[in-house]
């Protein structure tokens, strides 16, 4: 076994000011550009959250790619001082974990490589409709884990998982027909990737303290 100590607060400590720095950014330039004078497209495209290969996008797939590898972090983790569990429900569990883990990674894949713009490119339909129905699914799957877990937990998931959701399909909803010219769209945007961001972080967050014990450390296998 090797002991691994990690601070709780890692997450809030270390990821979420360089998301508010990205956010703000695009805020403010947007803001100047339609308010006070014309900003160039190349400096307006290095902090525009709707764009691609920008460092706002780097970031948002770098926060789901650190989500993927605590989620395996968490497999592969026992909780200093916790009961045994039957073999069965070890196995169920890490099987519960490995998934959420690969999701996370094609979600970290598809914020650079733009597959769901892709999609919706191909097929005469907003592609948030499909991605609705994915989610639900995926809901009902992550049920039994879900009830499983502590109850502060749980609502912790839930809440980071609706923060997000929200802001990914809910939002795209209401910015789908705007016009992209416009500061109110780019309000929208921020909105949307606020939510995305804030929710990823607090799951992180929340699975770093779900594994920790009373001395802030963990055994990995």
């Amino acid at each position: 076994m090797t002991e691994l100590s990690l601070s709780r607060n890692a997450a809030r400590r270390w990821l979420l000011p360089v998301a508010l720095v990205l956010l703000a950014a695009h805020l403010l330039v947007m803001m100047y550009h339609y308010w006070a004078g014309d900003i160039p497209w190349l400096i307006r495209q290095l902090v525009a959250l709707d764009e691609e290969n920008n460092l706002p996008t780097w970031y948002s797939s770098f926060l789901l790619l650190v989500a993927s590898m605590v989620l395996l972090l968490k497999r592969a983790t026992v909780q200093i001082g916790s009961g045994a569990t039957s073999a069965s429900q070890g196995r169920k569990e890490e099987r519960f974990w490995s998934v959420l883990a690969a999701g996370f990674l094609v979600l970290a894949m598809d914020e650079v490589a733009g597959l769901h713009e892709s999609f919706h490119s191909a097929v005469d339909t907003l592609w948030v409709w499909p991605a609705a129905a994915l989610v639900a699914a995926c809901a009902l799957y992550f049920v039994p884990l879900l009830r499983s877990l502590p109850r502060r937990t749980m609502l912790l998931y839930v809440l980071s998982g609706a923060i997000f959701v929200g802001g990914a399909l809910g939002v795209e909803i209401i910015g789908a027909p705007m016009d992209a010219d416009t500061l109110a769209y780019e309000i929208t945007v921020f909105i949307e990737e606020s939510m995305e961001m804030t929710g990823v972080i607090l799951f992180i967050d929340t699975t770093l303290q779900s594994m920790e014990n009373s001395r802030g450390t963990w055994l990995v296998r």
